[in-house]
């Protein structure tokens, strides 16, 4: 019996690692960060001017526990990323996941730091992480 028990607990332990092994990339980051997700062409100009928007604004993406993560390749992260907010790639994107691992909002342009800041600052959650900084 004890035997039977193992091999059980063998395979249920199997089935949780790859089912673990599937969790989305986002997952690694839920509850902890906000992700701004871009995907598109690596070589469009929309895409390098949101990378220079996120750098520039480093100390505010910083301070909202914001980051970038890019699906601009073929690679299976990034289909993956870009299966789980449901786009092709084939143009220019920009989303923001909450931490709660959902979809605030996204955009077809690049998103201004200014913009990011007001809708993420207007959240419940970051305004209960404001209060709690004073």
């Amino acid at each position: 019996m004890n035997l039977r028990h193992f091999g059980i607990a063998v395979l249920l332990g199997a089935s949780v690692m790859i089912h673990a092994s599937r969790a989305s990339q986002l997952d690694e980051w839920k509850w902890k960060s906000r992700v701004l997700v871009v995907v598109g062409p690596a070589d469009d100009s929309a895409v390098r001017q949101q990378r220079q928007i996120y750098q520039s604004a480093a100390d505010g993406m910083s301070e909202r526990q914001i980051v970038l993560t890019e699906a601009l390749d073929d690679t299976e992260r990034s289909r993956e990323i870009r299966s789980r907010v449901s786009t092709d790639g084939k143009r220019f994107h920009a989303f923001l996941i909450g931490k709660d691992g959902h979809v605030a909002f996204s955009s077809d342009k690049p998103l201004s730091a200014d913009y990011l800041f007001q809708r993420i600052d207007a959240m419940p959650m970051r305004q209960d992480e404001m209060r709690r900084a004073r």
